[in-house]
């Protein structure tokens, strides 16, 4: 482990690629994991994409984890950001190459990392699950939802029950791990989940969301997002702090492509909150679900009383995880003169939005 790859872990980490380099890898490598390590090998590759230590022993305690295998992939997480990853003489292994200049491809300089802020990571919320796969239906009644994995689930079908579990070690794993769960049923394409009592759905979606995901979804090919990474490269490290830096950014809101739209929206997190408001009501009324995401997501993270005006028109907005994330903001700057809009979101056609409605008007924060 040289300085090299400790500090393109550090390039991965700044340029927000983490949770980008951690679904690559997992989605390829850890599909024949048992179910109950999983969420332990994302969280230590969370921990080598960032800028904390990573030592030999991290990579042993990693391989540990994955157990054996074989194949190795390497891909382009960036421009000039080579990803690796797999098996090398019986052990797993990830590994990261820095291998030119990023300014060739009209990014910053290497060193300007150190000094650029990024759109900070936050905790998973129940937001991460729009940009998923899995998608959540209403099931058969209020206490059961659908979770639709699409074709090429794993798991044999049937219906199971505490008492009758089968012999399928994801459905054993949901009832043990899920003292609430009462019945899972596994079909063709999807796996439903019926709870005993439909109030606690508010406290167990997520957990439950990420164990059928990591359980029963095979590992997919994500094929690279060129434009994202392109924004990435050009704008990635610009430092909102920095005056010019931070007029680029305001730029790059009204740029043709969306994928610099959607980056500038996101970082401009970091910046005064007097500069963002005008930029963020621009994005949410852009045409591209995933820069209206990005901006309500960056406000709902700052949640300033100022932004109450933003937060109450994106409630309308036709996207799903656009009125969760307003919801989110609501919720933590106090409903006020919002309280008949958001009550109009319990009857929500998404339950993440309505659980998100209840959570606001009972003075909670949703999941």
């Amino acid at each position: 482990m040289g300085q090299d790859r400790d500090a393109t872990r550090l390039r991965i980490a700044r340029a927000g690629l983490t949770q980008t380099a951690v679904e690559r890898v997992a989605r390829t490598s850890f599909g024949r994991m048992p179910i109950t390590l999983v969420d332990r090998a994302r969280a230590q590759l969370r921990r080598f994409f960032s800028d904390g230590p990573w030592t030999v022993e991290d990579d042993a305690g990693l391989s540990g984890l994955v157990g054996p295998g074989e194949g190795w992939t390497e891909e382009d997480l960036a421009p000039g950001i080579r990803l690796g990853f797999g098996w090398r003489f019986g052990n797993f292994k990830v590994d990261v190459e820095t291998l030119d200049d990023p300014t060739l491809h009209g990014g910053a300089p290497a060193d300007a990392a150190d000094h650029a802020p990024i759109v900070p990571p936050h905790e998973r919320t129940l937001g991460d699950t729009f940009e998923e796969f899995v998608l959540i239906e209403p099931g058969r009644g209020p206490a059961e939802l659908r979770f639709a994995t699409g074709p090429g689930m794993s798991g044999r079908a049937g219906r199971f029950t505490r008492d009758d579990q089968g012999q399928s070690a994801a459905v054993a794993a949901l009832f043990r791990e899920f003292d609430d769960i009462d019945q899972v049923r596994v079909d063709v394409g999807s796996v439903s989940v019926s709870l005993r009592d439909p109030e606690l759905w508010q406290d167990v979606l997520l957990p439950i969301f990420d164990m059928i995901t990591s359980a029963f979804v095979p590992p997919r090919v994500i094929t690279p997002d060129r434009h994202h990474e392109r924004a990435v490269a050009e704008i990635g490290a610009l430092d909102v702090g920095n005056p010019r830096d931070l007029a680029r950014l305001l730029d790059a809101i009204t740029s043709p492509d969306a994928a610099f739209r959607c980056l500038a929206a996101a970082k401009l997190e970091l910046a005064d909150p007097l500069v963002v408001v005008k930029p963020w009501t621009r994005a949410l009324e852009d045409s591209s679900r995933a820069v209206r995401r990005a901006a309500i997501r960056a406000a709902a993270h700052v949640a300033r009383p100022d932004f109450r005006l933003l937060f109450e028109r994106a409630l309308a907005d036709k996207d799903p995880g656009v009125r969760y994330y307003a919801l989110r903001g609501l919720a933590q700057i106090g409903v006020g003169r919002a309280d008949r809009s958001v009550e109009r979101r319990k009857l929500d056609d998404d339950l993440r939005v309505r659980l998100a409605a209840l959570a606001a008007l009972q003075g909670r924060l949703p999941q």
